[in-house]
């Protein structure tokens, strides 16, 4: 059994409707940026309760067969942090750029973000995120 099919043996089958929140192990989603800003990571930690995770459900989206990360990457990691075995989900159905959010994962892939956890190390000051991180997706999306 590979690594893959054991995180999929553990995640639920989400529920029909599409607005239902279900939950997926820490390490199950897949990440769609390489980077965190660490602006944004200093304010989540300041509300984010890690005695009790409470915070609204991350949009997921299959790509590849996969659930995704599309949103809330900061939030999943907080939640990694605080020693959280699940992340609240919720299927994604925003009107999103797949074709960018297809090269962000393989982008991904290439430099061995597969899961949450590997974003350790990958936090980085407001200024160098938008110039690694979103210029980057902004130069592929005008392609």
């Amino acid at each position: 059994m590979t690594d893959a099919d054991a995180v999929a043996d553990r995640v639920s089958d989400p529920p029909p409707d599409d607005s239902e929140v279900f939950s997926v192990p820490i390490d199950a989603p897949q990440p769609s940026q390489l980077y965190l800003n660490g602006l944004k990571l200093s304010f989540v930690t300041q509300w984010f309760d890690f005695a009790n995770p409470n915070y609204d459900p991350l949009p997921v989206r299959r790509i590849g067969g996969d659930w995704t990360l599309t949103d809330g990457h900061t939030r999943a990691f907080v939640a990694s942090l605080s020693g959280a075995d699940e992340l609240r989900v919720v299927r994604d159905t925003d009107d999103l750029p797949m074709d960018v959010y297809r090269a962000c994962v393989r982008w991904c892939d290439e430099e061995g973000v597969t899961e949450i956890a590997d974003l350790a190390g990958r936090v980085v000051n407001h200024e160098d995120f938008e110039e690694k991180w979103v210029e980057r997706c902004q130069a592929f999306a005008d392609r």
